[in-house]
């Protein structure tokens, strides 16, 4: 037999792929037409690369730019060729890359004229300007040895800093702020510690481009800033706290650097200088320098050479999510940083090679990059201490501290004894206190530890694994531990809910009951008169419907709301809120997507008669004349026979689900024993309960004036028609009430008729009717909402209002992790799977 695909599978799985290449080509299309410098930068900088050979890794250097290889040897045009051809392979892919992105992005915000007159204006001014300064550097003798000798300039990525930075001039505030901050930081990163002479090109660039920007934009209307100095303040500090520990691994990487800063590469090398010394100076079976660089240039050394480095960008991550315990991390490895070599110099066992002048200036750059400048940010992250109030739990701190205590003790025994047992193994036989502080320095840099002239270390065998592994195994721990107790934080107090009714009853809209649902807390304003009830999940605080509020204010209440989550290091975020608080959101520079929309029935004068009440009023005269009645009734009243035939048909409806029950914005039986809540009940001739729905109050002035459906079940065995009828007779009913409202709720993922005739939507929509038709297998949300376009209601949208796209990802996790929180991997991974069978 043939193992072929059946006939009919092969033009199908042919057609798929020519509508994939199509949609590529298309959206390849759809970018060379808005982006075309950007498009043609690229195709000049891999052409120029090619026909140079750089990008086979050949010298071009000839086409480079710099003081001597430009004016001194009369090669003008290299102030051209330098600005089009990459160095190497690196440089060609590294430039390439950032020509299709950010590039792309200035521009979208400049144009594509003024984009390409910039690129050159720009590239052009910032390679004279660099020359300019490398050239004046080089004349003051005691800057000469942290000034590369003249190598020639091959850099595109020297323009495209220049245009991206005026370019930000024109972007929103938010990522104004954003290219800026982390752009130069970046810029100085290498040009402080790396040192090469296109690191101060490319920054000379970008201060001239963020001028011109500046300049361009003058006259333009800019919106105010509206984020939270707090929140401003951490990153700025994490920045900072990144910058100066990874400056270090900068260097490194660069060869040690030619930087003003970096001899601080010197505190991190991973190998014992006095070993290699020894080394040099004596020839013998036990200390010669193969045996000394497999020692101390092994992986573990080199682990725990950069170990400050690690802690210093760990502590950056929970700067910015506000954690004191980050503070506390990295103040503590900031001084530690500072004060460790300081006595490792005084002792002897860190050393500086002096500048073949001998000015003594590489001892003033030395300090200011290993001691100044890591104290100073010590002393201004307590000042700031206030920004990071973010605790962790008492137990976990304690959990932590055990940890830590044990691991160090377990670390520092087990070491003792290994070594105590492979004396052999050493190059001299060490006496007890010769061990007990080689233990001590092996959970230090190497570069920190070695006493000059008295170094001894095991050779061979278990000795020498555990003197290259066991510091590195105790900070592996270390750090996990601290990851781990950056999110077990003290979560707050739910808040009053009886104040939180007493607002609800004051005035509030249709949804505004869902803030009463147990895993809601709610935050209230200084006065009490405001209240926001918000679902926190993980780092993201998802704020359920429009805030409860007095008339004017909202905006007030939505500010204050934001400051209090960014104050504890989370994301805010307003969830199925209708428009009025949408547009105070967009007026405080927030951004919002559509994410339901809910259908509302206007009762005043409403009858089921004419042609277009027809479905409606079907099931309604049917069900009445079989003698079918709409019971009003709640919860505690219901009798055990009643309260049993619910539960009964909720599991039914529950065990149908390809996933567990929905929850959030979502209804399960624990709601409806709320009673508050009113439930009507589809009864039949037998007394036998076909079908229940719930509904939540909203009040005006301390009346209710709106019933909002939640709850949804039947009998999958019983008579069609039963929503029809409740929904009808719970309509007619309010009507005779004086009820206004009736709203039956928000639709998940639903879009209104409008926005699906949308044919070509933003990313972020699309994303979500994806979302949509893969959760339509399991819980019929677009069928929910067509059942519920039968009663011509009125729509009205809910969306999901943000204040960073960069925080979208986590949203849309909490998002989802708040509507199935009992969802396992395995169920979520088949309902994709069956998703994704169904599309194909």
């Amino acid at each position: 037999m043939s193992d072929a695909p059946a006939p009919s599978a092969v033009p199908r799985r042919g057609r798929r792929t020519r509508e994939r290449s199509g949609a590529f080509l298309r959206a390849a299309g759809r970018y060379v037409r808005t982006h075309p410098v950007s498009f043609a930068f690229v195709v000049i900088i891999l052409t120029s690369a090619a026909l140079t050979e750089s990008l086979w890794g050949e010298d071009a250097s000839v086409w480079g730019a710099g003081p001597l290889a430009t004016f001194a040897a009369g090669r003008w045009w290299t102030l051209l060729t330098a600005l089009v051809i990459p160095d190497s392979t690196i440089d060609a892919v590294v430039s390439a890359a950032l020509a299709v992105t950010v590039l792309a992005y200035a521009e979208r915000l400049l144009g594509s004229r003024r984009t390409a007159v910039l690129l050159a204006v720009l590239g052009l001014a910032g390679l004279l300007t660099g020359i300019g300064l490398h050239a004046a550097a080089w004349a003051v003798t005691d800057l000469r040895p942290v000034i590369a000798a003249e190598v020639p300039v091959l850099d595109p990525t020297t323009p495209i800093a220049g245009v991206v930075m005026a370019a930000s001039a024109f972007a929103s505030t938010l990522w104004r702020r954003r290219v800026r901050l982390v752009g130069f930081a970046t810029l100085a990163l290498f040009a402080l510690y790396a040192g090469d002479a296109d690191s101060w090109y490319r920054l000379s660039a970008a201060l001239i481009g963020l001028v011109v920007g500046e300049i361009l934009a003058r006259g333009r209307e800019r919106r105010a800033w509206h984020r939270s100095s707090t929140r401003e303040t951490r990153t700025l500090l994490a920045l900072v706290v990144a910058v100066v520990g990874s400056g270090p691994l900068v260097a490194l990487i660069s060869g040690g650097g030619r930087g003003p800063l970096s001899l601080v590469v010197d505190a991190y090398t991973q190998y014992d200088d006095e070993l290699l010394s020894r080394c040099g100076r004596m020839s013998s079976s036990v200390c010669d320098e193969q045996v000394a660089l497999l020692m101390t240039r092994g992986l573990g050394p080199a682990l725990l050479a950069v170990i400050p480095l690690v802690l210093m960008l760990v502590a950056a991550w929970g700067l910015r999510l506000g954690r004191r315990a980050a503070l506390i991390l990295a103040v503590l490895t900031l001084v530690a940083s500072a004060v460790i070599p300081v006595i490792s110099l005084i002792d002897g066992r860190l050393r500086i090679d002096p500048w073949v002048d001998g000015s003594g200036a590489e001892y003033v750059l030395w300090a200011l990059a290993t001691v100044v400048i890591p104290l100073v940010l010590a002393i201004v992250l307590l000042l700031q201490r206030r920004k990071f109030p973010v605790l962790a739990t008492r137990g976990a701190a304690r959990t932590v501290a055990v940890v830590i205590g044990v691991a160090f003790v377990a670390c520092a025994s087990t070491f003792f004894a290994i070594e105590e047992l492979g004396r052999r193994s050493f190059d001299r036989d060490p006496s007890v206190l010769d061990l007990v502080l080689l233990t001590l320095r092996r959970f230090l840099p190497p570069a920190y530890t070695n006493p000059a002239g008295a170094a001894t270390f095991p050779h061979h065998g278990p000795a020498l694994f555990a003197y290259q592994w066991v510091g590195v195994l105790f900070w592996v721990i270390v750090i996990a531990a601290v990851l781990w107790l950056f999110r077990r934080i003290q979560r707050p107090d739910p808040g009053d809910t009886r104040l939180y009714r007493e607002l609800l009853q004051r005035g509030s809209d249709t949804l505004g009951f869902l803030g009463t649902w147990t895993g809601n807390l709610h935050w209230y304003s200084d006065d009490l008169e405001c209240a926001v009830a918000y679902r926190l999940v993980g780092d993201v605080a998802l704020a359920v419907a429009d805030p409860l509020v007095p008339e004017g204010r909202r905006p007030e209440t939505l500010q204050t709301f934001s400051d209090f989550c960014v104050e504890r290091g989370w994301t805010p975020a307003f969830y199925s809120v209708h428009e009025d608080t949408a547009a105070d959101l967009d007026a405080l520079g927030w951004r919002n997507v559509p994410v339901g929309v809910e259908t509302v029935m206007d009762l005043p004068g409403l009858t089921f008669a004419g042609k277009a009440w027809q479905k409606v009023r079907q099931p309604l005269t049917r069900a009445e004349r079989e003698g079918y009645t709409a019971v009003w009734t709640r919860w505690h009243d219901l009798t055990v026979s009643q309260a049993s035939q619910v539960i009964a048909i909720d599991e039914e409806w529950v065990a149908d689900r390809a996933l567990p029950e929905m929850g959030f914005t979502l209804g399960s039986l624990d709601e409806l024993r709320d009673r508050d809540v009113r439930l009507l009940l589809a009864v039949g001739p037998e007394g036998r309960i076909e079908a229940v729905t719930s509904w939540m109050p909203s009040w005006t002035d301390g009346a209710i004036t709106g019933w909002t459906l939640d709850f949804m079940r039947r009998r999958t065995d019983g008579p069609n028609g039963m929503m029809e009828f409740l929904i009808a007779k719970a309509a007619l009913q309010l009507q005779e009430e004086g009820v206004g409202v009736l709203s039956l709720s928000g639709a998940p993922l639903a879009e209104s008729p409008e926005a699906l005739s949308d044919a070509d939507p933003a990313p972020l929509r699309a994303l979500l009717r994806w979302l949509a038709e893969v959760l339509e297998p399991a819980y019929g949300f677009a069928s929910l909402f067509r059942f519920k376009g039968k009663f011509r209601p009125r729509y009205r949208e809910l969306t999901l209002a943000y204040r960073d796209p960069l925080d979208l990802p986590a949203i849309g996790a909490a998002v989802g992790r708040a509507y199935l929180p009992d969802a396992s991997r395995r169920e979520i991974v088949a309902l994709a799977r069956s998703a994704w069978g169904g599309r194909r």
